[in-house]
């Protein structure tokens, strides 16, 4: 396998150096697609958890479905699908059982960053547990840069919800509604409100969790209409992943989030003079966490 670097979410995090540790157990949480087989079964690992593995791999390791074991059962959050956790990462060769890359970060949990075998696999753990997933070539080996299969070790070591958690809070007059669906994504009416003439903010739902500064960079989830088309929408909600918001880079949408807390809803307003395409908008924003400083 050829060396590569996973592609972070905001690549935030340094890669860690140290071992890991760990002993094996099968991956049977409700509700995954991914289980534990003979190829993911015959990975061991030694070390602290959250740094940089040693881990045995027997070779050469062929799957032809992607298989996954829990080597240490983490008792936090599930991982959400769709969104977003801070991963140490180790990739292995199936067919040399040589370790190819290393990578700690915050990462978006989809197909696209991983392929839909890791993805999957990841989507099965809970904070604190460490797994190691054989991936098959059909379940996206080749986005890990393997010509066959490819084993990752993964230790969760912070898990992010997919949307906001704090308390709902009443309505503000002037904004827009906002409705969710189901899986917590929003959909926002513009009906007769009138264009902003000014930027404005309302809290939809109040978190608990710690302040933005203008220093920090905050993961987000993000839907926003616009007057001009306010039957489209754009944002993470439709990319299917969250991303980060560097509350410095002196936006609109930055501004409004400097103070806001961690597990809070917040809707935006942003004139046409604001906006960076000359468009007024409406955007709601899912804070999800503050990212360490790197």
């Amino acid at each position: 396998m050829r060396r590569r670097s996973l592609p972070a979410l905001i690549v935030l995090a340094a890669v860690a150096g140290a071992a890991l540790t760990g002993c094996s157990a099968s991956n049977e949480a409700s509700g995954c697609t991914v289980h534990s087989g003979n190829g993911s079964e015959a990975v061991t690992a030694s070390g602290k958890f959250g740094a940089d593995p040693e881990a045995k791999v027997p070779s050469p390791l062929n799957v032809t479905t992607t298989q996954s074991s829990t080597l240490i059962r983490g008792t936090g959050a599930r991982v959400a699908k769709g969104g977003a956790a801070e991963l140490a990462i180790t990739l292995y060769d199936g067919a040399t059982g040589a370790a190819s890359q290393t990578q700690d970060g915050f990462f978006p949990i989809t197909s696209q960053q991983f392929g839909s075998g890791l993805a999957d696999a990841i989507e099965c753990a809970n904070e604190g547990s460490r797994i190691a997933v054989a991936v098959s070539p059909k379940g996206g080996a080749s986005q890990l840069g393997a010509t066959g299969s490819v084993v990752a070790l993964v230790d969760v070591k912070k898990v992010m919800p997919d949307r906001a958690t704090g308390h709902v809070r009443p309505a503000t007059p002037g904004f827009p509604t906002v409705v969710l669906a189901p899986n917590g994504q929003p959909g926002i009416v513009i009906g007769s409100q009138k264009e902003p003439k000014k930027s404005a903010t309302a809290v939809l739902k109040k978190g608990d969790g710690a302040k933005a500064k203008k220093s920090d960079a905050v993961v987000v989830q993000t839907q926003t209409v616009s007057w001009s088309d306010p039957t489209s929408a754009t944002g993470t909600w439709e990319n299917s992943a969250p991303t980060a918001q560097q509350l410095n880079d002196g936006s609109a949408l930055s501004k409004a989030l400097i103070g806001q807390t961690v597990g809070s809803q917040i809707e935006v307003l942003t004139p046409k003079a604001k906006s960076s395409d000359g468009t007024a908008s409406v955007t709601v924003v899912d804070v999800l966490g503050v990212l360490p400083k790197s």
